[in-house]
């Protein structure tokens, strides 16, 4: 007998699919290794996320054998997967599904160079303008503390105040917020490709100094302007052909600046970038 109605019974299903997949891809990308590693994912239209158990090695993950939990971190049982416990550190998840509804997906990894940073209790700094363009600003470091839900409101403190999605727990290793698993994970690859570049770029005997505050709000509001606009052309109605009409609409607003989720000054995406020497 099906526990939920058939809608959402079919979106646990595919965030089990999603989550599950999304986990070789950590391996594959060298973020994780063992068991080490966590992705998980908000099943739309429920108080729900998908997680992966304790225990197992990424190669024997299969979304039956994810587990489903309420938005307390409490397993739901009779649903595949429900006889292994959920993962350590599920609590952390909970919490920031609970903070806010704009997070659909959390990825949290050792990956080697964005650790190292972690040991270090050192942020990753904004030296190329694809650090600039994905997270508006360096990549934060807090300190770990316990327990688990005290680590979570300092995430989301964290993610709150400024705009990156990514922040590195001291000693430990990073987490990443995205609007759904695929988008989390994205999000881990490129903190830890940011922590590679400048670890390489250091030991080249490089100086390179940060981008200046003004170059990256700019930089990343061009790239605000253009997730709006992608929105704005996916939601324009059909024609005939199946293809968007030119039927005039309202310009949407993009180009703010803030934290990942509150959006927070205007500024006009056209201004050019300036690199300083």
């Amino acid at each position: 007998m099906n526990r939920f109605e058939p809608r959402i019974e079919v979106a646990v299903a595919r965030v089990r699919a999603e989550v599950s997949r999304l986990h070789k891809q950590l391996v594959r990308g060298g973020l994780t290794s063992w068991t080490s590693g966590v992705v998980s994912g908000r099943v739309p239209g429920a108080e729900l996320f998908v997680v992966k158990p304790g225990g197992l090695d990424h190669s024997e993950l299969a979304p039956d054998n994810m587990v489903l939990v309420d938005l307390d971190g409490v397993v739901v049982e009779g649903t595949p997967g429900s006889e292994r416990r959920a993962t350590r550190g599920v609590v952390v998840h909970a919490r920031l599904y609970r903070h806010s509804e704009a997070i659909g997906g959390i990825a949290h990894t050792h990956s080697p160079y964005a650790t190292a940073f972690a040991l270090r209790g050192e942020p990753v700094p904004v030296l190329t303008t694809t650090v600039a363009d994905e997270f508006g600003g360096p990549v934060p470091v807090i300190p770990y503390t316990s327990p688990d839900d005290d680590i979570a409101a300092l995430l989301a403190q964290t993610l709150d105040a400024q705009p990156s999605r990514a922040v590195l727990l001291e000693r430990h290793g990073l987490y990443t917020v995205g609007a759904g698993p695929r988008d989390a994970v994205r999000a881990a690859v490129l903190a830890e490709d940011a922590a590679r570049a400048v670890h390489l770029a250091r030991a080249g005997g490089a100086e390179i100094p940060p981008l200046d505050a003004p170059d990256v709000e700019t930089i990343r509001a061009r790239r605000l302007a253009a997730d709006a606009r992608d929105t704005a052309r996916s939601a324009e109605p059909l024609g005939a052909a199946g293809l968007p009409t030119n039927r005039p609409g309202t310009a949407r607003t993009s180009g703010e600046t803030g934290s990942w989720t509150t959006p927070g000054s205007k500024i006009t995406p056209d201004n050019d970038v300036r690199i300083t020497e």
